[in-house]
């Protein structure tokens, strides 16, 4: 992890302060930092990694992750930033891509479209080649989407030139060569098989990819949906690795990283005069960070509390539109190796029957990974003849300790139902939010769709109703997961370019 700098108890000036480390606002303070701009990274909350019980260290969450360079503003970020080969090195594939276990079913989804269409052929004789047709032509409207967001087109469009921007990046996706004559918000590669069991299987995954809750809008199905069935991948040393490489860029660029040795600093509260920001407090410290523009990345309750005289009436109501409606609870199982039948893939979804009064609320993911044990210098370290099975599924947001304990034991009997007999190779049991692990509630949040969205995937404008802060949170595409965060990440670079003037790129 990068080295964390402690300012003096005093008043430091920046160009750009960010607040918060989700990976959308580590990617706008790295580019900005190596655009020139001075920038200052208060890290405020964790997003939701890993924890530590029992001497082992366990992921909070399921992570399945499609190819990097599959995604434009990925690509773009990473590009500028020099980190392309360094955060593909980070992603190891997932084989199979996914593993599906149905009441009646079960079945693998390689990446190979051969060897798909042959699995889909055996399960389903009669469907098989309808299967195949809808799979292919989800992964074509999946291409056919990335000239659109190649463009970094403004989601959510503000005022009328961003409305003519996104009018006429949309128009330059739709004439590219092969295009499909349906895209972005027209899309519906599954159409005719919504009842099928495959695709109301893929429907519930889905949601464990982007942050957005009900029925997926067209764009954010088949990007989430495409670029998992291009393969699926996990992070070697999960999430906190790529945030870390984005955390060093901006220490490398000579930026900033507030806090000591006890760890990262927290925001306490941000000044205001008139309709703009002007300085954060940190927690614990009598520091005053001023700035003249600022960048959060933070949950909006989290952003809520940190005006202390409450926030402006029009900021209220917009963040609390966005309020997160389901929580991801996971349950950590480390068991022997020999626990894990031989057909067992590295990623399921066990997806619950048509008569299932849950819906796909009662779809369970569940990874496949090596143990690890923390050691004294903070590295971990595999265990040898050990794997963790961390399934999980959401639950309604705030859910109280028994509401918790029972959706913890249905977990425990979903993958009983994928790995029969796993109870008499158990070493260890654990459930992040049953121990007290602070990162639960913000490893992967659902939000509440908004009812007019550009595209069905957009939530908060990256510029909010202060005249120099920008959010470039999840919050912004969350219907586009991962890909969503570069996305605001980009946008949020070029609002803040616009206010301060542009200092041009480092060497």
């Amino acid at each position: 992890m990068a080295k964390a700098f402690k300012p003096p108890s005093t008043q430091r000036a920046y160009d750009v302060c960010v607040i918060g480390s989700h990976v959308g606002g580590l990617a706008a303070g790295a580019l900005l930092a190596r655009r020139g701009y001075r920038v200052l990274l208060v890290e405020h909350e964790a997003p939701g990694g890993s924890y530590e019980d029992g001497g082992y260290l366990l992921p909070s969450a399921p992570l399945l992750l499609p190819q990097l360079r599959s995604l434009p503003s990925a690509e773009a970020v990473l590009g500028e930033l020099g980190l392309a080969s360094d955060a593909a090195r980070l992603l190891e594939p997932v084989s199979p891509t996914l593993q599906i276990v149905l009441p009646r079913h079960r079945l693998d989804l390689p990446r190979e479209p051969a060897a798909r269409a042959a699995e889909l052929r055996r399960e389903w004789p009669a469907d098989g080649a309808r299967l195949e047709a809808a799979l292919a032509e989800l992964q074509r409207q999946f291409d056919a989407a990335g000239p659109f967001l190649k463009a970094i087109p403004p989601l959510p469009p503000e005022g009328l030139r961003e409305r003519w921007a996104m009018s006429r990046a949309r128009r330059a996706a739709a004439a590219a060569p092969g295009a499909p004559p349906a895209i972005l918000d027209q899309a519906r590669p599954l159409e005719g098989l919504e009842s099928h069991p495959l695709s109301r299987a893929l429907l519930s995954f889905q949601r464990f990819l982007g942050h957005l809750d009900g029925d997926p809008a067209p764009l954010g199905l088949v990007r989430l949906l495409g670029g998992a069935l291009r393969g699926t991948h996990r992070m070697a040393g999960g999430p906190e690795a790529l945030r870390d490489l984005l955390r060093r860029r901006i220490v490398e660029s000579r930026g900033d990283l507030a806090g000591g040795d006890a760890g990262p600093a927290t925001a306490r509260a941000l000044e205001l005069e008139g309709r703009r920001a002007t300085a954060v407090r940190l927690a614990g410290s009598n520091d005053v960070c001023v700035a003249r523009a600022f960048v959060v990345s933070i949950e909006a309750g989290h952003l809520l509390g940190l005006f202390p005289a409450g926030a402006p009436g029009r900021l209220r109501s917009l963040l609390e539109k966005v309020a997160p409606v389901r929580e991801l609870l996971a349950l950590n199982l480390v068991v022997r190796a020999e626990a894990l039948p031989p057909p067992l893939g590295e990623a399921l979804l066990i997806a619950p029957g048509a008569d299932e009064p849950r819906g796909a609320d009662g779809a369970v993911l569940a990874e496949v990974l090596p143990a690890r044990r923390g050691t004294r210098k903070g590295a971990a370290e595999p265990v040898p003849g050990e794997r963790v099975i961390c399934a999980a599924s959401f639950v309604p947001s705030g859910s109280g300790p028994d509401d918790l304990a029972r959706e913890v034991a249905r977990l425990r009997s979903s993958v009983a139902d994928a790995v029969p007999f796993f109870e008499r190779h158990l070493l260890h049991e654990s459930a992040p939010a049953l121990v007290g692990a602070p990162a639960f509630r913000a490893a992967h949040p659902l939000y509440r769709p908004q009812p007019v969205s550009a595209l069905g995937v957009c939530g908060l404008p990256s510029r909010l109703p202060l005249k120099n802060l920008f959010c470039a949170g999840r919050e912004v595409v969350p219907g586009l997961g991962l890909e969503g965060e570069f996305q605001a990440a980009l946008q949020v670079v070029a609002r803040v370019a616009g206010l301060l003037g542009s200092k041009g790129k480092r060497k």
